[in-house]
């Protein structure tokens, strides 16, 4: 089968490799749809030598969606059937440990032992593939009216809605997304969704005004101040829960000056380095920070929210390609071009 393989650090090929061997209560998945994530070029870059990937080579990719075409043993017994359509996410946890246990398994005490520990597309074979075998933790099915393209974001959009959760976000209060990425974009539609009342949005170019267009409140950072935008528009009390979506000093950083005293911060962002932070304020100001980590249990009830909003969600979706033009594909992903938002590929070429 055709698959992309990191077979050292910045040298991503398209290779032929052997169709993966389905294991027990796994299921064989023809992928049609993977979707590019940032992280993924971060593995490419060897952002984190030695913890993504643990070796070479590495198929990548974990964004993905397709069809079951063949169960592994006890498969069936789980509801599983050849020609399910179904999305995929990343982690599954050793389901034995104190965290997985508790349903925690995206921090699985057991993280990446092998055979005991998966997560595709960065330790474990991933979805740049004509196939995937994955286990049956890592999957829902998907409605016949879900494309498989859109079916390939529910991994991120179930990332953002588990962000989103951990805040403990009530009906009615004022919340500030930082980062008008496509992560800020899915946190626009699932904070409306959950009964936020003003949702603002800090970012900048096309990407900021599809925040507007989703229904948020603006704010180019690169024009205004956003701390002092906040802190106006909130007579100086600052909002509730902020969505740390940028991964930079600087939006870190205005997070904790926007938020209200007693509110929370909560973050996917994934700094290459450390930060500062001013942890006098967060004391002071009885400021919860919430580190979230990929999208435990949110699976379903991401697809449950996705399927209502699916035009939103479709238009995110701006470039597709096949996997030989995958050079192309990131290229115009990683230099934002074209505005580029979500961009897929497919390895199976484009269905009829």
């Amino acid at each position: 089968m055709k698959a992309l393989q990191l077979v050292a650090a910045n040298d991503l090929q398209l290779k032929e490799v052997e169709i993966p061997k389905v294991g027990e209560n796994e299921v064989l998945c023809k992928v049609w749809s993977t979707s590019i994530c940032g992280t993924d070029q971060h593995i490419i870059d060897n952002y984190y030598p030695g913890y993504w990937p643990k070796s070479f080579p590495i198929i990548l990719g974990h964004e993905w969606s397709g069809e079951i075409v063949e169960l592994g043993k006890n498969s069936d017994k789980f509801g599983w059937n050849v020609g399910d359509r179904v999305a995929g996410i990343a982690n599954v946890g050793c389901g034995h440990c104190k965290n997985c246990l508790e349903g925690r398994w995206t921090i699985c005490l057991n993280y990446g032992k092998k055979d005991i520990h998966q997560m595709y597309g960065h330790i474990t074979n991933g979805a740049y593939a004509e196939y995937i075998s994955v286990s049956i933790k890592s999957i829902a099915k998907v409605p016949d009216d879900m494309s498989h393209n859109l079916a390939a974001c529910m991994d991120p959009i179930s990332i953002a809605l588990h962000m989103i959760e951990r805040s403990g976000l009530k009906i009615g209060e004022d919340v500030l997304i930082n980062g008008s990425g496509a992560q800020g974009l899915y946190s626009v539609i699932l904070a409306k969704a959950m009964g936020a009342n003003r949702i603002f949005i800090s970012g900048s170019g096309s990407r900021l005004m599809k925040g507007a267009e989703l229904g948020a409140i603006p704010i180019d950072y690169k024009k205004e101040n956003v701390v002092d935008y906040i802190m106006e528009a909130t007579d100086g009390l600052g909002v509730m829960r902020v969505f740390e979506c940028t991964g930079t000093e600087l939006g870190i950083n205005q997070a904790c000056h926007v938020v209200s005293r007693g509110g929370c911060i909560s973050t996917i962002s994934l700094p290459k380095d450390d930060v500062k932070i001013p942890i006098r304020q967060i004391v002071l100001d009885e400021i919860d920070l919430h580190g979230s980590r990929a999208n435990p249990n949110t699976l379903p009830r991401a697809i449950l929210v996705a399927d209502q909003h699916i035009e939103a969600l479709d238009s995110m979706i701006t470039h597709v390609f096949s996997i030989e033009d995958y050079q192309k594909a990131f290229s115009i992903f990683n230099g934002r071009l074209e505005d580029s938002l979500k961009v897929v590929i497919k390895p199976n070429g484009f269905e009829k």
